[in-house]
């Protein structure tokens, strides 16, 4: 029978030990990758588990907003027809109550005929804090003679308190000027509208100094 040698005994036991370290070096070495595999793996399923939550809660939150701002939307048209019949209710009593105060809308020509006062236009300049009001009056002197406009441009808000004034023919203390009309002469004269803070003119009224 065949005997093995010392050296060669050795040489297969060498060999024996390297395969073995050699096989359980791989095994070790996949079982490494299917660790990392696996929290790689569990990361990424936490990350979209966490994602899809925040997607459910954001379209929650979405939905509740659509409806509280539909009941907003249908509660604003429920009061739409309530408020209308209030502010016509107010513009007619204010009208009874100071019959000779007139609509003010602003960028058209509105007709007055009073006397050597031919029409007004208003206008809105500016924004916010820097919002004020302007006019711009035409006059007409079909007159033989000269004349001397003086002329009191009142403004009131919704409910007739008179909340602004601008003059016409007159200097800042009062008295009156010397700017004359001429006969036939047709002149416009522009102003800014002094008002009372925060003011919101709804009416005016044309007084012309007899």
């Amino acid at each position: 029978m065949y005997r093995l040698s010392h050296k060669e005994s050795a040489n297969v036991t060498d060999n024996t030990q390297s395969y073995s370290y050699h096989s359980k070096y791989r095994r070790s070495s996949r079982t490494r990758l299917i660790f990392f595999l696996s929290i790689g793996l569990i990361v990424e399923t936490t990350a979209l588990l966490v994602l899809f939550i925040q997607l459910i809660l954001s379209g929650q939150e979405n939905l509740e907003l659509t409806v509280v701002e539909k009941k907003q939307s249908q509660e604003l048209q429920r009061l739409q027809p309530e408020v209308e019949k209030l502010r016509t209710e107010l513009a007619a009593l204010t009208a009874s109550r100071l019959p000779n105060l007139t609509k003010l809308e602003f960028d058209k020509v509105i007709p007055l005929d009073l006397g050597y006062v031919k029409n007004i236009v208003f206008t809105v300049a500016g924004k916010d804090s820097d919002k004020h009001y302007e006019y711009k009056i035409v006059m007409h002197n079909s007159e033989l003679t000269l004349i001397h406009p003086e002329v009191d441009i009142l403004f009131f808000d919704r409910v007739g308190i008179q909340v602004g004034l601008s003059r016409i023919g007159f200097h800042e203390d009062g008295t009156p000027n010397l700017d004359m009309l001429e006969r036939g002469e047709v002149r416009s004269f522009s102003a800014m509208v002094d008002l009372m803070d925060d003011a919101n003119p709804e009416y005016f009224r044309v007084k012309i100094h007899k």
